[in-house]
């Protein structure tokens, strides 16, 4: 499971009516992941991220048992709402994207998350993939330390106020 290929847009564009990221996800082909890996990732993950909602996209909902034998479009996008809680809990309110397979390419699919800080976006999304993967694999995730980080780059990308001073 990667990101193989990403692109900031900017304003309103095809996917969105705001400046978003579009990435490609790559599951890997077939996406070997059963009923019951999908069941206990999402308990995992309700334990890890308790605040994590179901995501929903721009265009239309698709059923999750569209590609019910390989689960790559409910993986993918359970990883787009992983990464939308997490760029959430930076403060920034983003409440849905899109997701998407990419057509003649199975187990690619397209993750569209509209950002005010492409920055902050693509780590949300970088941590996500980092997440569900070690929780697919049973192991040990150290949440605190990503959302530390992703929390330092999303203070370091906002802008600054400009002072204003009073003269007496």
């Amino acid at each position: 499971m990667k990101i193989i290929d990403q692109r900031y847009l900017d304003g309103a564009n095809r996917y969105c009516t705001e400046p978003c990221l579009l990435s490609i996800l790559d599951l890997g082909h077939p996406a070997p992941y059963s009923a019951s890996d999908m069941q206990q990732l999402r308990a995992r993950l309700k334990t890890v991220l308790p605040g994590l909602r179901q995501g929903r996209s721009l265009i239309g909902v698709v059923g999750d048992d569209v590609d019910a034998p390989g689960r790559g479009l409910q993986l993918a996008r359970l990883i787009q709402s992983v990464a939308i809680e997490l760029h959430r809990l930076t403060g920034d309110e983003v409440m849905m994207g899109f997701v998407g397979g990419v057509p003649k390419m199975p187990g690619r699919y397209r993750l569209i998350l509209p950002f005010r800080c492409g920055t902050v976006a693509n780590a949300a999304l970088k941590l996500a993939t980092e997440l569900v993967a070690a929780l697919l694999a049973g192991q040990p995730y150290r949440l605190d330390e990503g959302l530390a980080e992703l929390r330092g780059i999303a203070a370091a990308s906002a802008p600054t106020q400009p002072s204003i001073r009073i003269a007496a």
